[in-house]
């Protein structure tokens, strides 16, 4: 998530941008200027060589990738040393680098000193910005982004749509990590669709994957924009609605036609996404500290609260009848009622929620703390009841469908704890190493499917 100063500032100024123009600014303020190599910001925002990044800045008037990352530093250093006080040298040091180089890159961005650059302040420095971008190329052509499977893997990839026979009885895998996947590009979120497919968010590609279980593999990947996070899957796994961070926006993606159907434009970055039972209502948390409530068939606003610090999660009581928003920094985990978006009750457990999970039977909330530990409350009774140490920051937590074990992924040591629901016991310690992210469960439950953002999925049976 981008530092929203910087990036409500960088949009102020700079003139109107294409989709994949703003998905650079974004990526460049989420670093504060610090720039990744061309192809690697190609891959980030969607596209797949440096040149066609160079031409889609080109075209929106905006200076080449390095010289706008050298200008993002600047704004950066100037809102810095305007908002705390602090020197430049300090500010270098503190980012691991030479402060002669830090006023060297100042210099060749503004052609002005960095005392001079200071005492003009903040308006003048955004004033010599615009001033570098020129108007956008009349009849120039926009970047279009490609939603259809790749070609090599379109033919693979078609695949009965007919959604499977529930199983009998559900289960929980044994907690075996048995498969490996490699999949570049950041993966982050997993869900399962009907017919036992895995859908796997890749944050650093703009695109999401297709993935089978049995034998583990790839049947190819949708176009998203860029930075897509999380994903919920509609009912008859049809549809897959996906927040993508920079282009603020949830993407809908027609899963049986394998195309790119709409988006759904969202005041600032998408966070977390959870859709209604009944599929008619889309409910969305943005780093503008808003949560959204939206219609999908004409994928218009309805409203809009604010919601402080909301971090990337969000969960529906299986009634329908309440959503739970984690307050990350807050140690908040708000009740709110999907109709209104009015907050119910409040659950104060402290330290920096990061994900919730609600029991089927709806009875139970349990919430992953980055604080290292993991929370049970009763929802009846309104209290917490139980507290599981961790010992170690908790990203995620999902439960099993016969609600047997809990998941929590341990991304800071490269773990996944597996704990005991009903006596919230830690049982077992799966080392996946990297940075595993969100857990999947298949519908019997037997299976599940971790992303790790190293750059892989694993599969636990």
């Amino acid at each position: 998530m981008p530092p929203l100063r910087l990036t409500s500032i960088l949009q102020a100024t700079l003139p109107k941008l294409s989709a994949t123009s703003w998905a650079v600014v974004s990526t460049l303020a989420c670093r504060n200027g610090r720039a990744l190599p061309p192809n690697q910001v190609a891959q980030w925002v969607g596209l797949n060589t440096r040149f066609q990044l160079a031409r889609a800045l080109r075209r929106d008037g905006l200076p080449p990738l390095e010289r706008l990352a050298d200008w993002t530093r600047v704004v950066h250093w100037v809102l810095e040393t305007e908002s705390t006080g602090a020197s430049l040298r300090r500010m270098a040091r503190r980012e691991r680098l030479d402060p002669a180089v830090a006023y060297r890159l100042v210099r060749r961005a503004t052609g002005l000193r960095w005392s001079d650059v200071r005492r003009a302040g903040l308006a003048a420095a955004l004033q010599r910005l615009r001033d570098l971008c020129t108007p956008r190329i009349f009849g120039a052509r926009p970047t279009i982004r490609d939603p259809r499977l790749d070609a090599e893997v379109v033919a693979r990839s078609v695949v009965p749509r007919t959604l499977a026979q529930s199983p009998a009885m559900r289960g929980h895998p044994r907690g075996i990590l048995a498969t490996r996947l490699r999949i570049d590009g950041c993966p982050n979120d997993v869900a399962f669709s009907g017919d036992g497919l895995a859908w796997v968010t890749r944050g650093h590609a703009a695109a999401v994957d297709c993935v089978q279980l049995d034998p583990l593999c790839s049947l190819g990947h949708l176009r998203t924009g860029s930075v897509p996070t999380r994903i919920a899957l509609g009912s008859d796994g049809s549809r897959a609605y996906i927040t993508t961070q920079f282009a603020d926006a949830v993407d809908i993606l027609d899963l049986a036609s394998h195309r790119h159907s709409a988006s759904l434009p969202v005041p600032g970055n998408a966070h977390a996404v959870a859709l209604a039972p009944d599929g008619r209502l889309l409910y969305v948390t943005t780093n503008a500290d808003r949560l959204c409530a939206a219609t999908i068939r004409d994928r218009h606003l309805i409203a809009s609260v604010p919601i402080p610090n909301s971090c990337i999660d969000l969960e529906l009581h299986p009634s329908g009848n309440q959503l739970y928003v984690p307050v990350w920094q807050a140690g908040v985990i708000l009740e709110v009622d999907p109709r209104s978006l009015r907050t119910i009750r409040r659950f104060d457990v402290g330290g920096a929620v990061q994900s919730v999970a609600v029991s089927r039977d709806g009875l139970m909330l349990y919430v992953a703390n980055e604080g290292g530990w993991l929370d049970a409350i009763n929802l009846g009774e309104g209290r917490r009841v139980a507290a599981l140490d961790l010992g170690m920051p908790a990203v995620d937590v999902a439960l099993s469908p016969d609600m047997t074990v809990l998941y929590v992924t341990l991304t800071a040591v490269g773990k996944v704890a597996i704990v005991d629901r009903p006596s919230l016991t830690l049982t077992t310690i799966l080392d996946t190493g990297g940075a595993p992210r969100r857990v999947g469960f298949d519908r019997s439950g037997r299976a599940a499917l971790i992303a790790n953002e190293a750059g892989w999925v694993d599969l636990v049976r």
